[in-house]
């Protein structure tokens, strides 16, 4: 079986969404791209994540194509193979539906920087995409059209949320960070009355998130 340990990593990340509320169902989906042959592991399609063992998750090629697997791939593969493509210094994408992001990508055209820690692991805004037909190859060009080499997350219009990260570990804190920070956004207008809460000062931003990436942790 091809990328075995890839592909137990895209189960455990499946279940370790579904307990933190992320995703719920079938939905979400993930996936992982080994280096060396460029082969991505990623999500059955419709499948209940507590099913789902290494056999389900599907390996395929960076164009799509199965390359090994018994299952269909999921349905959003030409999103994940366009990130993969487009960012090689990425491995790990985890696309969620977290309500929270998706209620702001039902009202705002980006998250705006409501909180530090995002801000700080993100910058100082996660854009969101326009309406894409799920599963397409213009999803998926939806998606590209406000990548940058920095971006880490992207907020799908009326959809959910996607996050890429060199390890499942950081790609899921991502989603989890950015979901905290649309939580409190959408409290905050709520609290506000519908108008623009106080932001993270734009122009300290840079400054912060350089401080962040040079101390924070333990080297």
């Amino acid at each position: 079986m091809l990328l075995e340990a890839e592909r137990a990593a895209v189960v455990a990340v499946g279940l370790a969404a579904l307990r933190r509320g992320v995703v719920h169902g079938t939905a979400g989906n993930m996936s992982l791209r080994e280096p060396e042959s460029g082969l991505i592991a990623i999500s059955p399609s419709g499948m209940p994540y507590p099913t789902v063992t290494p056999a389900d998750v599907v390996v395929v090629t960076a164009d799509g194509k199965v390359a090994d697997g018994a299952r269909k791939p999921s349905s959003e593969t030409p999103l994940h193979t366009m990130v993969h493509r487009e960012m090689p210094n990425i491995l790990a994408v985890v696309h969620t539906h977290s309500h929270y992001s998706t209620v702001v990508s039902c009202i705002r055209p980006a998250l705006p920087p409501i909180l530090t820690e995002a801000c700080l692991v993100v910058g100082a805004e996660v854009p969101v995409t326009r309406y894409g037909l799920t599963g397409t190859d213009d999803f998926a060009e939806s998606v590209r059209e406000v990548l940058t080499p920095e971006t880490r997350a992207v907020i799908l219009k009326n959809h959910g949320l996607i996050c890429f990260g060199q390890t499942f570990d950081e790609a899921l804190g991502i989603a989890e960070i950015v979901e905290e920070a649309a939580k409190v956004y959408v409290h905050a207008l709520a609290a506000n009355g519908g108008r623009e809460p106080d932001l993270v000062p734009a122009e300290l931003i840079p400054e912060m998130r350089s401080r962040f990436q040079a101390n924070y942790g333990q080297g």
